[in-house]
């Protein structure tokens, strides 16, 4: 279903949306052959603890040029979330590919999951460290080709 906006609204509430690539402003090299971008939704969002007004959870830095960072639970990669429009992006380094970020993204479709807060995308970040859990049905992805 459509919303006004355009939005493509996911069934049930593990996404609260499903927008299309041009409804975003995600890089054309970014993911380039996920034609969606799917936003966490409230059956997710619940799951991390996260309310609207959460505070940014413990560990957290400004990033050297953009988003926050943070060092995975096993020391061998940084967590990243970054800014990309109105939604937050989630990232990490590849332990052994340097300069290869990994985006997470929906196992089943390869489309990226985003949220629209730094706080939520920094809690999905950790509970999607190194792997992620229920109910998020996710995987990690090289961000380019």
């Amino acid at each position: 279903m459509i919303g006004k906006a355009g939005l493509n609204r996911a069934p049930g509430t593990l996404f609260d949306a499903i927008l299309d690539r041009s409804q975003t402003e995600i890089p054309d090299y970014y993911l380039p052959s996920a034609p969606h971008v799917l936003i966490a939704g409230p059956t997710i969002l619940n799951a991390l603890g996260y309310v609207s007004g959460s505070p940014a959870p413990a560990g957290w830095k400004l990033g050297a040029t953009t988003g926050f960072c943070k060092r995975s639970r096993a020391g061998d990669r940084m967590l990243w979330v970054q800014r990309c429009g109105s939604f937050w992006i989630i990232e990490r380094t590849a332990p052994t590919l340097v300069g290869q970020d990994e985006a997470l993204v929906c196992a089943f479709s390869g489309n990226p999951i985003w949220t629209r807060t730094s706080v939520s995308a920094m809690l999905l970040a950790q509970h999607c460290d190194p792997l992620p859990l229920a109910p998020v049905a996710g995987d990690w992805a090289p961000v380019t080709t």
